[in-house]
């Protein structure tokens, strides 16, 4: 009988330790909103502890961050250690104007490649701008080794033009274009702000042209749970604002899609940016 209760209990440990997703993947996409005076109660310096606390809960492995100046890239790092960091500023592909970074744990991942490229007609060219843009955007993207799996998986961050009806358009074609030439047939994730509503005909133009492409999908419209709280990722530091999806992660058919959430984060009356950082759980299927 002992043996028998020892066996039992055996199998239960055993069970328990076994984790069905063992090479799960949390991913973000969070526009933290660029430092301004003008915020007021929500400037920076005062949502600086409230990102600190959430992104320590949330500790995603991948996060593509927007709108990012440069002292706020070195608050970010000093609030999430245990992350590295690609990207540069968009202004000069130095250290001027917003960078959209790439996040990763140290832990979890090896940095094999990086670089950006510029939402333009001369892609290369820092600074440059193009089409109707009221401003330079850029992406930026990292090579990341897997330390689970072994796996390179590309990941994409991007934030699009808020204006320019066109520069949106051509920036989904250049970086659907660009996708297959730096990841090959590696797993690809894509994150991003886009400016760009989900009952649009740019969202389906986009969506469309991604799927076909690139075998993309917007990670809420396949997660396997609930989708939370996604009806709407802009806030404005209001609370009465009409509903608005603009941030978007987008994984290809490598990876299965475990849960999706929109997570609504104040303290105090104090929003932790004017966007709502969004969250998904993934796990490579190949």
């Amino acid at each position: 009988m002992r043996f028998i209760f020892f066996l039992f209990l055996t199998c239960i440990v055993t069970l328990s330790s076994c984790n069905p997703h063992q090479n799960e993947i949390t991913l973000m996409t969070f526009n933290i909103r660029l430092d301004l005076a003008a915020d007021g109660k929500n400037r920076w310096e005062n949502r600086i502890p409230i990102v600190s606390a959430y992104m320590d809960s949330v500790a995603p492995d991948i996060a593509g961050m927007q709108e990012v100046l440069h002292h706020q890239l070195l608050d970010l790092l000093e609030i999430m250690p245990g992350y590295s960091y690609v990207g540069s500023g968009r202004d000069d592909g130095e250290t001027g104007g917003e960078y959209s970074p790439v996040f990763f744990r140290d832990d979890r991942f090896i940095l094999r490649d990086n670089s950006q490229f510029w939402l333009s007609e001369t892609p290369e060219i820092p600074g440059s701008i193009s089409w109707d843009a009221a401003i330079t955007r850029i992406v930026s993207w990292a090579a990341l080794e897997d330390r689970q799996s072994g796996e390179i998986i590309y990941a994409f961050n991007t934030h699009f033009d808020h204006r320019g009806v066109e520069a949106r358009r051509r920036s989904a074609g250049l970086i659907s274009g660009r996708i297959p030439e730096i990841a090959g047939d590696s797993p690809v994730i894509l994150l991003g702000d886009f400016n760009i509503r989900k009952e649009s005909a740019d969202y389906e133009f986009m969506s469309d042209l991604f799927s076909e492409n690139n075998r993309l999908a917007n990670a809420e419209l396949i997660s396997e749970a609930p989708v939370r709280n996604a009806e709407s990722t802009f806030n404005g530091f209001r609370h009465d604002i009409e509903p608005r999806v603009i941030d978007y992660i987008f994984v290809d058919d490598n990876f299965r899609v475990l849960f999706y959430r929109v997570d609504e984060v104040l303290e105090n009356g104090i929003f932790i940016s004017d966007h709502w950082p969004v969250v998904s759980d993934v796990v490579l299927s190949r």
